[in-house]
């Protein structure tokens, strides 16, 4: 019994407002398209006996009429050949507001299609592979329906969930409606556990993966291979399949300090020439820039010496006074992320920042939600 895992695709994700001359469409989106329709030619190609998704299908709750088709037909190839397919909802894919309802139950009409997506824990069988399935639940229910992940008779036993492990502070990916579990909650008795939420690829527990994302979200994954996992149950081995996300490059930063304007213009001119920048995502962190330094910076020239990059984020980190930074970009992510990245770089004395980060989180996925 060989199944392929594979997460956290985002499909309809986009980013920088690049966009394809011919189709219109943007060029991120289109390159998470990609890598699905790459790793559904693998996975057709390898014949597994069953494909699960766990989590983060697409990027958010109300895909669009785009996704949403892209996504139909790709699961339709799949099933047309004999695979079936689980896929469970992630935190992007849960609404916070009930009444927003699931795009996933337009899954329901596709043959041997079995989307997990009502808040609790469900069981499908699938000949001789019993596979339980914990979709993005409410927090507090979270720990009890992953305890109903126990091993059927004499099937063979797969998990899927979409968290982070608490006690690993590395699995966490500071999202709005993230959900997070203990070790000692991943149940070593089943025969694999499909984890999804994290994007890199790494074996948590004897029995338990993250598959990864199939495509880049962030410089932090930069390094990161993208792909998923091809596991044979009854050997009790895996196997990591490539796929070719688009190249990500994160330079090796610039110190500033005691640097003029003409001496970070040659340090820039080398560090930009000094690599191949084609078609690729592409950030340069410089630190402690002065602000009549960051004032005489040539942007125009800076985004003409980069221009053969697919998107450049030069960051300045600008020394305020000689105490403070401020981090001056090129790029603004989405407002979940940077509301993030700043409480991570902003000083907050006599608060909770752990709280203030999960309430803002809320509240502004709560206003999106509202706004679509």
């Amino acid at each position: 019994m060989r199944i392929a895992h594979v997460s956290d695709t985002h499909l309809g994700y986009s980013a920088f407002g690049r966009v394809d001359e011919q189709s219109g469409l943007n060029l991120r989106e289109m390159d998470f398209y990609r890598a699905f329709e790459e790793c559904v030619d693998k996975v057709i190609q390898l014949k597994p006996d069953a494909l699960l998704h766990s989590g983060d299908l697409f990027d958010s709750v109300r895909p669009s009429n785009r996704a949403l088709s892209f996504t139909l037909d790709q699961f339709a190839r799949v099933s047309q050949v004999g695979i079936p397919v689980v896929v469970i909802a992630g935190n992007h894919s849960t609404p916070k507001l009930r009444e927003t309802g699931s795009v996933f139950k337009v899954f329901e009409h596709l043959k041997d299609v079995h989307p997990v997506y009502k808040g609790e824990y469900e069981s499908i069988e699938l000949g001789g592979l019993m596979v339980h399935a914990l979709p993005h639940c409410e927090g507090e229910v979270l720990q009890r329906e992953a305890e109903k992940m126990r091993p059927s008779g004499s099937h063979l036993n797969a998990g899927m969930m979409h968290v982070g492990i608490a006690s690993i502070q590395e699995f966490r990916m500071g999202e709005f409606n993230e959900l997070m579990l203990p070790v000692s909650a991943l149940n070593e008795k089943l025969d694999y556990i499909a984890l999804g939420h994290y994007h890199g690829y790494v074996h948590v527990t004897r029995n338990a993966t993250y598959s990864g994302s199939t495509e880049r979200l962030s410089f932090s994954e930069a390094r990161d291979k993208k792909g998923f996992v091809m596991v044979d149950l009854a050997k009790g081995k895996k196997e990591f399949v490539p796929l070719h996300p688009r190249p990500m490059l994160d330079l090796p930063p610039i110190d500033a300090k005691r640097m003029d304007a003409d001496e970070l213009r040659r340090e820039l001119k080398n560090k930009i020439e000094s690599h191949e920048l084609d078609g690729k995502l592409v950030r340069l962190i410089v630190r402690n820039v002065t602000s009549p330094v960051y004032r005489a910076i040539d942007h125009a020239w800076l985004r003409s010496a980069t221009a053969k990059a697919m998107h450049f984020d030069a960051r300045f980190e600008v020394v305020q006074e000689g105490v403070s930074l401020q981090s001056a970009s090129t790029y603004i992510d989405s407002l979940e992320k940077e509301f993030v990245s700043f409480l991570d770089h902003y000083p907050v004395e006599k608060v909770d920042k752990e709280r203030l980060r999960s309430k803002g989180l809320e509240y502004l996925q709560r206003g999106l939600e509202e706004s679509d």
